[in-house]
């Protein structure tokens, strides 16, 4: 029986919506008010290189979370620049604090599959959060007036930790006294979603609205194409 409910939120709950040219913009900014003269050519190759750490895999960084002064630091270093650290983390607050006055969108049903389940079931938020922090996501999910439906919010940036790790999982189902076998997990990613919740002995679903092929050996326990058909298959197994 279910009792449980998770959902990721990056392109489960929010639509896709990138802020890399915008830090990009902020990065450019930011080194002009320093007085440092480097072509946007030179700073623009150490962003995209660096700051995404695109070169390493979760399993090379054993699935620990980066933090947003890491990424920074990273881009100085191949810039070769050095800059103070009171400096630094004021860069570091205006990237993470993007989001607020520019939030993603909510997806087509995420408000009515919160209302309606919400109920009879325990729901819990299991997040990586990237650049953008747990608590600039809470705040943007309050001003959209659903955050009153999460009994639990995980965030990688509070936890250290990305998923698929267990712990990203662990950590929800122990707060709610929920064992494995009565939570599923919702969302879009076969590798840190699905496999997640399968490698812990949750159920899952896999929210495919994009129609793409699974070319992977992970294998959800279900499929939709839309957020709000969570909730008959859900019901179905409860």
């Amino acid at each position: 029986m279910i009792s449980v409910v998770t959902f990721d939120l990056w392109n489960t709950l929010f639509t896709k919506k990138s802020y890399s040219e915008i830090r990009l913009d902020s990065l450019y900014n930011f080194l002009k008010k320093q007085d440092i003269p480097i072509s946007t050519n030179i700073v623009e190759n150490a962003y995209h290189s660096k700051f995404h750490f695109h070169e390493v895999t979760f399993e090379d960084i054993n699935f620990h979370h980066i933090y947003t002064k890491e990424r920074i630091t990273r881009v100085f270093k191949e810039l070769e620049l050095k800059i103070e650290d009171e400096e630094i983390e004021k860069l570091r607050l205006e990237l993470e604090s993007l989001m607020i006055n520019d939030p993603p969108l909510l997806k087509t049903g995420v408000t009515n599959t919160l209302e309606e389940l919400a109920p009879d079931y325990q729901l819990a938020l299991i997040s990586n959060t990237g650049v953008t922090p747990g608590p600039i996501i809470s705040q943007v999910l309050e001003n959209y007036g659903i955050l009153q439906y999460f009994d639990v919010t995980i965030y990688s940036d509070e936890t250290g930790l990305f998923k698929p790790h267990p712990k990203m999982f662990e950590i929800p189902l122990n707060e709610l006294n929920c064992k494995a076998a009565n939570a599923i997990h919702i969302g879009d990613m076969v590798e840190t979603d699905v496999k997640g919740a399968n490698d812990f002995d949750m159920l899952s679903i896999w929210l495919n609205d994009s129609n793409e092929i699974n070319t992977t050996d992970i294998e959800p326990d279900y499929e939709i194409s839309q957020i709000y058909d969570a909730v008959p298959i859900i019901r179905s197994i409860s």
